[in-house]
């Protein structure tokens, strides 16, 4: 018959495994929701910027829309980059 023996140690150092473990994982995952909701907010103020923009050739706006809704991330830091500075806002003027 087996006998259950205790050692606090062991039980003391299975516990403060077990918390870092469950620390680090907490961690990453507010790291991947502050990232993710980064990445949202991106996407959305590339769509509405493109979409609130007139373009010289109005397929340049279908083309921005495609790839900001189909390249991920980098399509909406592709527009911000370049396609930003081909459109312009009606109503605004540019700053000298």
């Amino acid at each position: 018959m087996d006998t259950f023996t205790a050692d606090p140690a062991a039980d003391a150092a299975a516990a403060a495994a077990a918390t870092g473990f469950l620390g680090l994982a907490a961690g990453a995952m507010i790291f991947a929701w502050i990232i993710g909701l980064l990445g949202f907010v991106l996407f959305l103020w590339a769509l509405i910027d493109v979409i609130r923009r007139q373009f010289t050739n109005p397929n340049d706006k279908i083309l921005w829309i495609v790839l900001i809704l189909f390249l991920g991330v980098i399509g909406p830091i592709l527009y911000l980059i370049i396609g930003r500075k081909k459109g312009t806002i009606p109503g605004v003027k540019a700053a000298v």
